[in-house]
């Protein structure tokens, strides 16, 4: 079984019985939330990438990518070999290296800034990087499909469009043709034959057919459980649910999550050749 973000709210809808319009609204927010609950509690491979950088010569900076948020190496190519940088806090980098203008190989990284790591010592050659980093995957609700309109007229991508028998808005990601938009999957559902208008444009057509959201996330699919009980969550701390069914949904998170943790930082980082079969999550 997987979610996509259609099903999701839907499910939620149905655990909650709540089909009230600011509920629904808020259904992206919960999904979001629910997501951020995962990423802060367990290390899963899904949330490590590496990305291949360009340090050069004379430059103590190398840029850090927008979507980082916390360091697993630094690695430099150094005559065809890998060399790990250590990571280091940055008055540790800036005392080792107090004269930018004294170059050397690489030994160690800090963070300078949400942009830039500073390296000592200075580079004394355009080394290529790579580094390998915990960042926060796309989320469910970025998903998209295709709305089939009378016309596309004057809008735009990136502007918000809203129904006017729904209520339901949503963003446009791309214009494929002169009859299709694609959008973000709203929180709603668009209703056939309704006006919808562009927040920037001011740009008006009619709604023929709305498509199907198939798109499904790492989360989505793998670890369902563990999304679901997250979102409800969030969800009932929106309705001031009762404690008691606050603390089932918790209960239930929880047991999700241990089987997650097992995965991400036993069954993930070990093989049983070498290290035998786990038996327990690391603590």
């Amino acid at each position: 079984m997987s979610f996509t973000f259609t099903t999701l709210r839907e499910t939620v809808q149905n655990y909650t019985q709540n089909s009230e319009t600011s509920f629904i609204a808020n259904m992206g927010t919960f999904v979001e939330l629910a997501e951020e609950r995962i990423l802060k509690s367990t290390q899963l491979n899904v949330f490590k990438k590496n990305a291949a950088g360009a340090m050069t010569s004379g430059n103590q900076y190398l840029s850090i990518p927008s979507d980082f948020l916390a360091p697993f190496s630094l690695s430099i190519t150094n005559s065809s070999s890998f060399e790990f940088l250590m990571f280091k806090d940055l008055d540790f980098v800036e005392s080792y290296n107090p004269n930018p203008a004294t170059t050397g190989v690489p030994k160690y990284y800090a963070q300078f800034d949400v942009d830039n790591f500073l390296i000592g010592p200075t580079p004394n050659a355009a080394y290529v990087s790579t580094l390998s980093y915990f960042y926060r995957p796309a989320s469910l609700t970025e998903s998209q499909l295709t709305l089939t309109v009378g016309a596309t007229g004057s809008f735009t991508n990136g502007e918000k469009i809203t129904g006017a028998t729904s209520g339901v808005i949503s963003t446009i990601k791309a214009i494929p043709s002169s009859t299709t938009l694609t959008i973000l999957v709203p929180s709603g559902t668009f209703t056939d034959g309704e006006t919808i208008t562009g927040a920037t444009s001011g740009a008006t057509t009619t709604v023929t057919s709305t498509g199907s959201d198939t798109t499904i996330s790492w989360l989505s699919e793998n670890a369902e459980i563990a999304l679901l009980y997250a979102t409800l969550i969030e969800a009932s701390v929106y309705m001031k649910e009762e404690q008691d069914i606050m603390a089932m949904y918790s209960s239930r998170f929880g047991e999700a999550m241990s089987r997650l943790k097992n995965l991400g930082e036993a069954e993930e980082v070990t093989d049983q050749y070498r290290t035998g079969e786990i038996i327990r999550q690391k603590t």
